[in-house]
């Protein structure tokens, strides 16, 4: 996500919007740190803070988010118990709430649903262990083929390059090649072994990240390591 799709984000729905700055950090990140990435994005500080006060209780009881430390927040890849979702909604079913904060308990609870709607040896597996699935089976097929290259005697490059058309096949690209010189943007990068770059700074990739548009969006799934 660029900056200007999560500021006009926060404009929308500020709630997706801090949902989306903790979960692309990737680490616990600090509540400092949540401000910092909106204002970088051209959002006032006194409208982050307002934001904030009137969502952050949201905020701590959404499904994946954990917060092991008062002021840190952790998006988590494991949603809570089935069961706190469905008391969180029935606790909040006389009060509107906003439709991402709903959202989030009920694919939670439809979650566990599926992995028990039969049970013995063709009992269906929950959605999160079937992207996980899913997830090293590509990994798997990935290696087998990485192997076949290394097999006729081809270069590391021919493999990174093989791997780079059958990221591409998978609507996968990279955002920021290793070595280049870009201008640093948070959604697209994350620094290390240097002080914070200010959004435009001239900085170098050291390791590719990767967006994905397989939804007609990019989505960032991996920022680039930059110095």
């Amino acid at each position: 996500m660029n900056d200007r799709v999560l500021a006009k984000q926060f404009v929308e729905d500020a709630g997706t919007a801090f949902v989306a700055v903790i979960r692309q950090h990737g680490r616990p990140v600090r509540l400092q740190e949540i401000r910092d990435t909106l204002v970088d994005v051209g959002i006032r500080v006194e409208d982050v803070n307002r934001q904030w006060e009137r969502l952050r209780g949201l905020l701590r009881a959404h499904p994946n988010i954990a917060k092991p430390k008062p002021t840190i927040y952790e998006w988590s890849p494991m949603a809570r118990r089935s069961r706190d979702s469905l008391k969180e909604l029935a606790t909040r079913a006389r009060v509107r709430a906003p439709g991402w904060f709903v959202q989030a308990h009920v694919d939670n609870i439809a979650d566990s649903l599926a992995r028990a709607e039969t049970t013995g040896p063709r009992a269906q597996i929950g959605w999160t262990e079937q992207r996980e699935q899913e997830k090293a089976a590509l990994l798997a097929d990935l290696v087998g083929g990485a192997e076949l290259v290394v097999a006729e005697d081809r270069s590391a490059t021919d493999v990174v390059d093989w791997l780079l058309v059958e990221a591409a096949r998978r609507q996968l690209r990279p955002a920021g090649r290793l070595g280049e010189r870009v201008p640093f943007d948070r959604a697209l990068h994350e620094a290390v072994g240097t002080p914070h770059p200010r959004p435009g700074q001239e900085v170098r990739v050291v390791r590719s990240g990767f967006s994905w548009s397989g939804n007609g969006d990019d989505v960032v799934l991996v920022r680039a390591l930059v110095s």
